[in-house]
């Protein structure tokens, strides 16, 4: 019974995609867009003259506002 069932989902997809090429017709091949022009937007060109280390202050916070 349950081979039976698959045969006839396997044929009614099949059935499937055969009517839809033949009424919506082979989908043309995907092409990659053409991008023409310079991109607006430099990339970035760091070296260590033009890094800077980060400084962190710690803020104590009162044991009193914290509850």
């Amino acid at each position: 019974m349950l081979t039976r069932f698959l045969f006839f989902a396997l044929v009614i997809y099949l059935a499937y995609r055969v009517i839809k090429v033949l009424v919506l017709g082979v989908p043309p091949a995907r092409k990659e867009p053409h991008v023409q022009g310079k991109p607006k937007n430099r990339p970035l060109d760091l070296s260590n003259t033009q890094v800077e280390d980060a400084k962190f202050v710690e803020i104590k916070k009162n044991d009193e506002e914290s509850k």
